[in-house]
């Protein structure tokens, strides 16, 4: 083989660099496969070093050797050389030279296989076809397609998978989410490779722990159990999102703990919102990735290492102040609790109390305390013309004489009065260390240390709070006292003491992001609601979290996951496709969104939602006409290009052809689905295929459909891995009352005196059964949904004698944080 197919140098340099670093390896070898190298020893090498990786060995020159004679593959010399290379420091460039020349090499192959069957064997251009699209398929992905897989592999493979069911315990999500609870527990989830067929009469169509606190969008904190629909909760973007929907429920509830902010509790099907914290690939520092709990735990150690939680800053309105929110914070640290009064020894202070009684004309007096001259107590006087100082009664009115506490006016404040505020209780009550660049704040008062929490939380900043005791040891004193820590952009706040003034950040690490550690707890109830706008509000540390309902159908539910989904639309233009997703997503009635009929809040909504939808990966095909073999080219070159697609729907499956040549609807509608099982399983994703009822369910008393009602079924039961059907008991409820109504008119036209007024009243949410009917891996039964009209969406029905819900989560209020200790935090005012 030409010399341009391969490169000796850079194969052994990158095995040197392994056998270097053994701790690269698995990067490399998410990269490369062992028959991505030339030389037969270097993929003996290769292969041996992962075994030696699974076997927890060293990856060095004597378990090289040892592994390569214990198999005959023992070649001195070429040991030798691979020792002898210089390894590198940077593998990237030498392993995309690797990857190119081995496809190289792969496409020569294809290449002579290609004439072989066009030319020797004379194969049918269709078949000659969808062979070279697999072939490139499989290159582009790095597989192979051998005839035969060596129990070695397969056992490993099946190791691997064990291994990963074992660590999601109890988990009944297996496979891709289905996007409803309740069909998730009966099936686990539809597996990669599954064909799943859903079948319907035409025309049928994050959440927290009790006591959890989050931020509404008036600032407040307000427990989970508490909030109500037409609430606002605060975004992550400091824009309000309104509580659409209420849910209730209980499921397997899991500790996020958060190592730099206050752990919640959330139901496993909670959704997380992480930020990638590093560049790295296709990512960047700060992508945000939404994800379930669920799918979190599935996720790899370096995954789990590369995203984080986050917090951000909060932007309230600014609001008219009485007393200069500086001097509030320094009086709240140093002021007597009764008097205007403050005590400290810092000449900036002197000089601010100067300036400020200067310029509210207000008499200024300084005393000495304890005849030391550095000790001073500065009191602003009353003016001739009234009993009080013009401070003194503003404090009074605000209620904070012998009850000193932050008043909510100031809390929920504009940046720059905060920020002022935060400086006054630091200048006075703080501590800067210069080396560690950490603030700390002491007090006696723990409703006080709460809510400085708040307000530095609010601001952006990391914070944590504990209590301990301080003792004055030379007379025998001790009291327990609040500290506020405080890490960040220090350099932002204000403060006037030279000493307190912080320095700016050497590095460019980002404190708002905060590791989370996922632990089971147990089985209880949990509290969600449904929100608009993009879903993510925070809690009461300014975490951002998201929350979502499983009321949107499969498709909806996938691309919300970012996940990518291909949508065959063979009935539908994208357009109305589209609007039906809108509607689902925004909660708007779908008639109202296609006269647009839409007030002024739903057309924020539309707009705002739209916006979410351009960044969403879902990949629509209404030419209106599909065979199989085009279905599979372009989910081929779809799935090559976008690695990130995890399902493909096909609506419906009656509407495509088979290829030509074919004799017969049922041998046709046969090919059809035996080619999508096939495509399904070289994937690796699940297909989900729409297929229709034949009218025979219409003339038996009992109308809930059987598999034999499928229409052309011929080998749709055989092929698929799971057959659903959806029942909705309300529309063969509301048609006999209609037959009813109408034998009675025709009965009086001709004379006959019978009345019949229909006791039918429809409903804008109906029960709805999916029924399933066969299922490979699983258990036939019958899934409880709810079919909301207005939106054409399902929703999860009832457990027993709960209530409907939607999925969406909540989370709870015992703050067991790792700094703090066990702490609940009430709201702070």
């Amino acid at each position: 083989m030409s010399e341009n197919m391969y490169n000796l140098n850079i194969e052994r340099a990158v095995l040197s660099a392994i056998i270097f670093d053994p701790q690269i390896f698995e990067e490399i070898a998410s990269k490369l496969q062992s028959h991505d190298f030339y030389l037969p020893l270097h993929q003996h090498v290769f292969t041996e070093m992962e075994e030696l990786l699974r076997e927890d060995k060293p990856i060095d020159e004597e378990f090289l050797k040892t592994k390569l004679h214990a198999k005959g593959n023992f070649d001195e010399v070429a040991l030798l050389d691979i020792l002898s290379a210089n390894p590198i420091s940077n593998t990237n460039a030498y392993l995309d030279e690797i990857k190119a020349r081995s496809s190289k090499r792969s496409l020569v192959t294809l290449a002579t296989t290609i004439k072989k069957v066009t030319i020797e064997d004379d194969l049918p251009v269709e078949d000659v076809m969808n062979m070279v699209e697999k072939k490139l398929y499989e290159i582009t992905q790095n597989s192979t397609s051998d005839d035969f897989r060596e129990s070695k592999e397969i056992t490993l493979s099946m190791l691997s998978d064990m291994e990963r069911l074992k660590a999601l315990g109890n988990s009944k999500l297996l496979g891709i989410d289905t996007g409803f609870r309740n069909l998730n527990d009966k099936t686990q989830g539809f597996g990669k490779g599954d064909l799943i067929i859903i079948a319907a009469r035409p025309a049928m169509g994050k959440c927290f722990q009790e006591g959890t606190k989050l931020l509404m969008y008036s600032g407040e904190l307000k427990k989970v159990e508490n909030i109500t629909v037409g609430e606002q909760l605060m975004g992550n973007d400091s824009t309000p999102r309104k509580v659409l929907s209420l849910a209730r429920g209980r499921e397997e509830m899991y500790w996020i703990r958060q190592n730099k902010g206050i752990d919640y509790r959330v139901n496993k099907s909670h959704i997380l919102s992480l930020k990638h914290s590093r560049n790295g690939g296709k990512h960047k520092n700060g992508d945000v990735l939404n994800i379930s709990v669920e799918e979190y735990l599935k996720t790899s150690d370096k995954f789990k290492t590369n995203y984080k939680g986050y917090k951000v800053g909060v932007e309230f309105s600014e609001k008219k102040v009485e007393i200069e929110p500086y001097f509030l914070g320094l009086w709240l640290g140093d002021g007597n609790s009764n008097s205007a009064q403050i005590t400290n020894t810092d000449k900036e202070i002197d000089i601010y109390l100067k300036d400020l009684a200067n310029n509210l004309d207000i008499p200024l007096t300084i005393g000495i305390l304890n005849k030391n001259p550095a000790h001073k107590r500065y009191k602003l006087h009353r003016t001739k013309n009234s009993k009080k100082s013009i401070l003194e009664e503003n404090i009074n009115q605000l209620n904070l004489f012998n009850n000193k506490h932050i008043p909510k006016n100031y809390l929920i404040n504009s940046r720059k009065n905060r920020l002022e505020l935060l400086a006054g209780l630091i200048d006075s009550d703080g501590h800067y260390d210069d080396k560690h660049h950490v603030i700390e704040i002491t007090q006696k008062l723990k409703q006080l240390s709460k809510q400085i929490k708040f307000l530095a939380d609010s601001l952006g900043f990391r914070c944590s709070f504990k209590s301990k005791i301080a003792r004055i040891k030379s007379i025998g004193y001790e009291c327990e006292v609040y500290c506020v820590r405080i890490v960040g952009n220090l350099d932002e706040i204000p403060t006037k003491i030279a000493r307190k003034k912080a320095r700016p950040l050497a590095s460019n690490r980002n404190h708002q992001h905060t590791g989370i550690k996922v632990e089971y707890d147990k089985v209880d109830d949990y509290y969600g609601f449904e929100i608009d706008g993009n879903r993510l509000f925070l809690l009461e540390d300014m975490t951002v979290t998201h929350n979502t309902s499983l009321v949107l159908n499969m498709t909806q539910k996938a691309i919300e996951r970012n996940e990518g989904v291909a949508f065959f639309s063979l009935e539908m233009p994208a357009e109305q496709l589209m609007l039906r997703l809108l509607s689902t997503e925004t909660s708007i009635p779908l008639q109202d969104l296609r006269i647009g009929n839409l007030t002024d809040d739903e057309w924020t909504r539309l707009s705002k939602a739209t916006d979410r939808m351009v960044n969403r990966k879902l990949f629509v095909d209404d030419a209106g006409f599909a065979t199989i073999n085009q279905v599979r080219s372009k989910l081929r070159k779809l799935k090559s290009q976008h690695p990130e697609i995890t399902m493909a729907v096909i609506d419906y499956l009656q509407l495509m052809s088979g290829n030509s040549g074919r004799e017969g609807r049922q041998q046709e509608i046969s090919e059809i689905s035996r080619g999508l099982k096939q495509l399904a399983r070289e994937l690796q994703i699940p297909i989900i295929a729409l297929s229709q009822l034949n009218r025979g369910v219409e003339s038996r008393d009992n109308k809930r459909p059987m598999l034999s009602d499928l229409r052309e079924s011929g080998s749709i039961e055989q092929d698929a891995d799971i057959v659903m059907f959806v029942y909705r008991d309300a529309v063969y409820r509301e048609a006999a009352e209609k037959e009813k109504e109408m034998k009675a008119k025709n009965a009086k036209i001709e004379g006959k005196n019978e009345e019949y007024t229909s006791t039918f009243q429809p409903k804008e949410e109906e029960e709805t059964e999916l029924i399933i009917g066969k299922q490979r891996n699983g258990p036939t039964g019958t899934v409880d949904l709810i079919f909301q009209k207005k939106f054409t969406r399902f929703i999860d029905a009832h457990y027993g004698n709960e209530a409907p819900f939607e999925m969406i989560y909540e989370e709870d209020g015992n703050m067991d944080t790792r700094d703090m200790g066990n702490i609940d935090f009430p709201p702070p005012f």
